[in-house]
């Protein structure tokens, strides 16, 4: 038996409005902030990422594919300025490029720091330091990793000195006692016998468990001397060599901030150093067991923003402790150690932030650990006031306009990105 006419026509339009209502309300969800208005530079085949802005904040500058480019903000006036392959930072006025090489041959390795006009023209070598090729090698042992003695990092922002990393081995191992549930460390030779990990079809099989102690020490390349200088000692850890913008310069130059291996009875963590690159005295600021990583500074050099990933117990065969799947959250640290302070509590969510320019907010990114998708949020320094301006589908670098008012991000697919502009919410 049908229904009747009149309540027919009541249950069409109740589904109408049911599917005009979940329509209206996915919009809402997948649009930005509704005072963010949000503007693409450019939707080109290229890879376009690295967005920096001019200081006077009228210019956009960004790498498209191996290219230097530069627009306005609105997308307007788009220019190819040089082609180069090398990664590359500006000079504070943005007008030259620097950029480095390294060169490999007969047992030495040649340092090579170059600077050129924005436009390619001047190309001129600046410096170039040769040391012997050394290695440091875990193969075979837990921790599985290899690679050279010295790496060499982030420019100072005078564009002066060059910071490098070095790792050597140390008279000392750490091996699982299994029975206390402790890694214990032992003088190199002294250690008991150690168990050997049996796993078929594993690239682990064969592998000893003991983790060997490696001394990690700061050290600079003096661009104007021309010379490799001893900054100060670091800390005691397995091989970690740390990725592309993780070693961070404070905005004056005084200090270097850079997350750093530590072996304790617990296992392997990750800990944030500050390093006086003027006395040479580094300070741990963090001490959670797990991993304290990515530091970003404060506009005033005095603070220092970084992500903290929980710890992960019962790894028996491998030092680490650190819960990937369990995602992390940004926290707050002054550079003598005190007034540390959470900022984000999402669990299996990853956050990341970055400062504005006068240092009141945060612009983050936030992910849910199973999530192919990314939020672009603000908050205060203090965690307060969140909002979301924008969804995307990948992100990666972003970076505030120099008054504020803007945020240039990347977001797209790995290899055909492209750069998009947010006006800030008044």
């Amino acid at each position: 038996m049908g229904f009747p006419k009149r309540l027919r026509i009541r249950i069409i339009v109740l589904i109408v409005i049911f599917i005009v209502a979940g329509t209206a309300s996915y919009i809402l969800l997948l649009a930005p902030n509704r005072g963010a208005k949000v503007t693409a530079l450019a939707n080109t085949s290229a890879d376009e990422r690295y967005p920096i802005w001019s200081p006077d904040g009228s210019k956009i500058f960004f790498r498209s594919d191996n290219w230097i480019c530069v627009c306005n903000p609105d997308g307007s006036r788009h220019e190819k300025l040089t082609e180069i392959e090398e990664d590359f930072v500006f000079s504070p006025d943005m007008r030259r490029v620097f950029y480095k090489k390294t060169v490999s041959n007969e047992g030495k390795v040649t340092y090579q720091a170059y600077v050129m006009d924005i436009d390619g023209k001047n190309h001129e070598k600046i410096a170039e330091l040769t040391l012997e090729e050394k290695y440091v090698d875990d193969r075979g042992y837990i921790g599985h990793t290899g690679g050279p003695m010295y790496w060499m990092h982030s420019w100072s922002p005078d564009r002066t000195k060059i910071f490098f990393k070095k790792l050597e081995e140390t008279d000392y191992t750490w091996v699982y006692r299994e029975e206390e549930g402790k890694w214990k460390r032992y003088m190199a030779g002294t250690e008991p016998s150690i168990p050997v990990l049996q796993e078929e079809d594993s690239h682990w099989e064969g592998t000893k468990l003991i983790s060997k102690e490696h001394e990690s020490t700061a050290w600079i390349w003096d661009l104007k001397e021309n010379e490799l200088r001893f900054i100060g000692d670091l800390s005691y850890g397995i091989v970690h060599y740390n990725l592309r913008g993780e070693i961070v310069w404070s905005p004056d130059g005084k200090y270097v901030a850079l997350p750093c291996s530590e072996l304790s009875e617990t296992g392997e963590t990750r800990q944030i150093f500050v390093v006086n690159m003027e006395t040479g005295e580094s300070i741990g600021l963090t001490s959670f067991i797990g991993a304290n990583t990515w530091p970003t500074w404060s506009p005033d050099s005095m603070t220092i923003m970084y992500v903290q990933v929980p710890p992960r117990h019962e790894m028996w065969w491998w030092p680490g402790m650190f819960q990937h799947n369990e995602g992390c959250d940004i926290w707050m640290v002054d550079i003598d150690g005190s007034d540390r302070k959470q900022l984000t509590d999402i669990p299996k969510n990853w956050e990341e932030g970055i400062w504005s320019p006068d240092g009141s907010k945060i612009v983050y990114y936030s992910q849910q650990v199973e999530s192919k998708g990314y939020e672009i949020w603000t908050m205060n320094t203090d965690g307060s006031d969140k909002k979301l301006l924008v969804k995307v589908e990948r992100l990666g670098d972003a970076r505030w306009s120099p008054d504020g008012s803007k945020i240039a991000y990347v977001a797209g697919k790995l290899h055909n990105r492209d750069i998009y502009v947010i006006d800030m919410p008044k």
